[in-house]
């Protein structure tokens, strides 16, 4: 992968509210580690052989995305993923997103993001993803 992560300050979780911007994260999927996340997920398909980047990449950069803004450590405790269309793998991905809700649900704080991955401005795919601090979660016996 080649990248380019966002240059902008930290921002705690508690911190973050609808709005917040989490800037934009531009990068390089390159053939191999395409071919890397097909194979990790056990999936051989002919999409793979025509070099087709592997959809569920688009959770990793939403993460990626976040960690960008927010270094607390998080557990990510849902994602929706829409697939636009399908892309080659070593074209430019831009991907911007922001927070879209803050709430609290049995005693912890959440954030919904949605992050838009595009090439030369067309969606490619949609990523929402909802996070809560790991500091909230207790071990239990």
């Amino acid at each position: 992968m080649h990248n380019n992560l966002p240059d902008a300050p930290f921002t705690s979780f508690s911190a973050l509210e609808p709005g917040f911007d989490l800037g934009e994260l531009r990068l390089t999927i390159t053939r191999a580690a395409n071919e890397r996340y097909w194979r990790a997920a056990g999936v051989d398909h002919p999409a793979l052989r025509a070099g087709a980047l592997y959809p569920p990449i688009a959770a990793n950069l939403t993460v990626l995305l976040f960690a960008a803004r927010c270094p607390d450590p998080v557990i990510q405790t849902r994602q929706v993923l829409r697939c636009h269309r399908s892309a080659p793998a070593d074209v430019a991905l831009h991907t911007t997103g922001a927070i879209v809700d803050r709430y609290d649900k049995r005693g912890r704080a959440y954030v919904d993001l949605e992050a838009r991955v595009t090439i030369d401005g067309d969606a490619l795919w949609t990523s929402i993803v909802s996070f809560t601090p790991a500091s909230t979660a207790r071990m239990t016996s």
